[in-house]
């Protein structure tokens, strides 16, 4: 009795932390805006991205992911930025052709 082993304990299941779709769509909407629709895809890639570094904090390690969210608000930030820079020049474009 003394050399008997124990059989090993039950494996306890681990759960993965998922990555919400939210930021996935944060991170597609801030590429997508330097390339087509600048103010239908910025404006939502920014919601996006804080609303789904919202879901992150508040599920204790349940979701991951915040990097690609936290890149889809930079993209998204950066993009409103040179098209609120853009447009002035487009205007004076205009105007110069007048």
């Amino acid at each position: 009795m003394a050399n008997e082993t124990l059989p090993p304990p039950p494996a306890v299941p681990q759960t993965v932390p998922r990555t919400p779709t939210v930021e996935i769509w944060s991170l597609v909407l801030a590429i997508l805006s330097f390339f087509c629709g600048w103010l239908l895809t910025a404006i939502p890639a920014v919601i996006c991205g804080h609303v789904a570094r919202s879901k992150i904090r508040k599920s204790g390690g349940a979701l991951r992911g915040e990097g690609i969210a936290t890149a889809g608000l930079i993209l998204g930030y950066i993009a409103l930025v040179l098209g609120v820079m853009g447009i002035p020049l487009l205007v004076s474009m205009i105007q110069s052709h007048r």
